[in-house]
């Protein structure tokens, strides 16, 4: 019998051809590695709350517009590819997530909560255990934003609803999360930047005043 591949798992495999537990396949699938945990809204709170302070003490910035226009044309090629069926129906199905964010959704919440991933990532690196989770847990991140990522469905055992989560195959996934990133991942990158600047003038203003309060007689 084959076991599981994860690190302390001694589970048989799903398949004689899967190198993993069922446990940690669905893992791998759903969250982009077999041990990486989702990123809860409260983890990623913080940094939408700095994106917000940022925009609100740059209000006439052009960049708020430009990533709303990236959203826009995003937007607005995946209506396209969405009714192409010479598309990859992996590339229909992101295309199909991208229209029903945009229904829903905001342009600037929706690049909000991509800057604020982007920000996260560089900040807390250990917290991704690899490229694909992060790719991955982005795109949960933003799909989030609508109700149409999740639905409900009636337990009879215990005779109530429970929400369940739409899952999105991670090939498609993969593709969302190309897009958000070309549209996206500059900007953040570039305000996490910001970020780790003003914390280093703050620790440096922090220690000359730590460091003349010393010298006091």
């Amino acid at each position: 019998m084959r076991t599981c591949r994860a690190a302390h798992c001694g589970a048989p495999t799903s398949s004689r051809f899967s190198p993993h537990c069922r446990r940690h396949k669905s893992r791998l699938r759903r969250q982009g590695d077999v041990e990486q945990t989702a990123i809860r809204r409260s983890e990623l709170a913080p940094y939408v709350a700095r994106v917000r302070e940022r925009i609100a003490k740059n209000a006439h910035s052009p960049l708020w517009g430009h990533l709303d226009a990236r959203w826009a044309a995003l937007a607005i090629s995946a209506k396209d590819t969405a009714s192409n069926r010479v598309q990859s129906r992996y590339q229909r199905q992101a295309a199909h997530e991208v229209v029903n964010l945009d229904a829903e959704c905001s342009a600037r919440d929706i690049a909000i909560t991509a800057l604020a991933m982007f920000m996260f990532w560089s900040e807390r690196p250990e917290r991704f255990l690899s490229d694909a989770a992060f790719r991955l847990q982005l795109v949960k991140r933003v799909r989030a934003l609508s109700s149409r990522h999740s639905g409900l469905r009636y337990d009879h055992r215990a005779s109530k609803q429970e929400r369940v989560y739409r899952e999105l195959s991670p090939k498609a996934g993969m593709i969302v999360a190309r897009d958000l990133t070309a549209a996206f991942g500059g900007a953040g990158l570039q305000l996490a930047e910001l970020e780790k600047r003003d914390q280093e003038r703050k620790q440096a203003m922090t220690d000359e005043i730590n460091q003349a309060l010393r010298e006091l007689v």
